[in-house]
C-alpha cells in the first residue's frame, strides 16, 4: 500500500511524458482544425454546385444541339438551291 499516493504533491510526471502528451494533444487539435476547415469548404462547394444546378437551363443545351442540326440542314439546302440556280442559269443561257 505504499505505492498509493495520498498527497497530490507526491504525484510527479516526467517532463518527457508531459511533452509527449502535449505534442499528441497539439497534433490532434491541428488535425481537427484542418478537418473542420475542409468540411466547411466542401459544404460551400456543395452549396455552389446546387445553386448552379438550380439556375442552369438544361433546355439551352438542347437548343444549341438543335441550332447545330438546323445549320447543317440549311447548309444542305443552300447547296441544293445553288445547284438548282446554276441549272436554271445554264438552261436560260442555252
Amino acid at each position: 500500500m505504499s505505492d498509493v499516493v495520498t498527497d497530490l504533491r507526491q504525484f510527479s510526471v516526467s517532463r518527457v511524458t508531459l511533452g509527449l502528451i502535449l505534442s499528441v494533444a497539439m497534433i490532434a487539435a491541428v488535425i481537427t482544425w484542418n478537418s473542420a476547415r475542409l468540411v466547411a469548404r466542401i459544404d460551400q462547394l456543395e452549396a455552389a454546385v446546387e445553386s448552379i444546378e438550380e439556375s442552369m437551363d438544361l433546355n439551352g443545351y438542347a437548343r444549341s444541339v438543335h441550332v447545330d442540326e438546323l445549320a447543317t440542314r440549311v447548309g444542305e439546302l443552300a447547296d441544293s438551291v445553288g445547284y438548282l440556280l446554276e441549272r436554271e442559269h445554264l438552261r436560260v443561257d442555252s
